[in-house]
């Protein structure tokens, strides 16, 4: 199976899994029509989830943010019949080898690959699509890595475009959003809460499409919180204002509804807030 053909984009509706997790919500309770006379036995395959491929998940390497492991996510991901599914730790390949290994013990298609935050535009998912494209990433957060402190990563837009790979390379660009309003004018916005795209984040997403060699995707994501659909319409005018496809991305933090607790704790913790 080649990349390009687990790259699925998705109609939002037929995706709407609980936040930050694996899956879809499980169908509401309610009476069903039930057909008069003798019905035939079913034929065929049974029906299974539609195509998918989730490019966007964090896992418990990105510190204080996943909870859970890069194979839980994977097992899962087979589990549910997921085309494939990329792991997309934050400035980081180190749980690509978890990952990878329950792969190949599942048979799920794998993409390695990283969110970017940069210092100077919305983050980044960054996705290799060969051996030299994986290796061009790998550079590219070394180097972030080296001129920052202990557990930190600084990169630009210039150092991203002066590394993408024209055929190694596929990037989804994340909104950052302000929950329930737009964000401050001539500000980025807040990447890790829901909401209307930033006020500058047009010209972000012109100078990604511009400046960067490889395909580039902006990502739509349903975070449950009341405004999905007004978003969602938003970033599809913004898409095709920009000639930027959007994708499906689920941006995963957690294979299982259980760990919502631990989840949140990691949460409060990363943000010094009491549970």
């Amino acid at each position: 199976m080649t990349f390009g053909s687990v790259l699925l984009t998705l109609r939002m509706s037929e995706h709407r899994g609980q936040r930050g997790c694996i899956g879809p919500t499980p169908a509401r309770a309610g009476p069903q029509p039930v057909p008069a006379g003798p019905q035939p036995a079913p034929t065929g395959p049974r029906p299974t989830t539609p195509a998918y491929a989730e490019l966007q998940v964090t896992s418990n390497f990105s510190f204080l943010r996943g909870a859970s492991h890069p194979a839980e996510m994977v097992e899962r991901a087979s589990e549910l019949g997921y085309q494939a599914l990329a792991l997309t730790d934050r400035n980081t390949l180190a749980g690509v080898v978890r990952a990878y290994e329950a792969a190949r013990r599942t048979g799920l298609h794998f993409i390695p690959g990283a969110r970017l935050d940069l210092t100077d535009g919305p983050s980044l998912l960054c996705l290799p699509t060969t051996r030299d494209g994986y290796g061009a990433l790998s550079r590219l957060i070394t180097t972030g890595r080296r001129r920052a402190p202990k557990g930190e990563c600084m990169l630009t837009r210039d150092d991203v475009a002066a590394a993408a790979d024209p055929h190694g390379h596929l990037f989804i660009a994340i909104p950052p959003v302000t929950f329930g309003t737009p964000s401050t004018p001539g500000t980025l916005g807040t990447p890790d809460t829901p909401g209307t795209p930033g006020t500058d984040f047009p010209s972000h997403l012109a100078w990604y499409r511009d400046h960067l060699p490889a395909p580039l995707h902006l990502a739509a994501t349903h975070y449950h919180r009341g405004d999905d659909d007004r978003r969602l319409a938003h970033l599809a005018r913004l898409a095709a204002s920009h000639g930027v496809p959007l994708v499906a991305t689920g941006d995963v933090h957690q294979h299982d509804p259980a760990r919502r607790r631990l989840h949140d704790t990691l949460t409060c913790i990363r943000e010094h807030c009491t549970i």
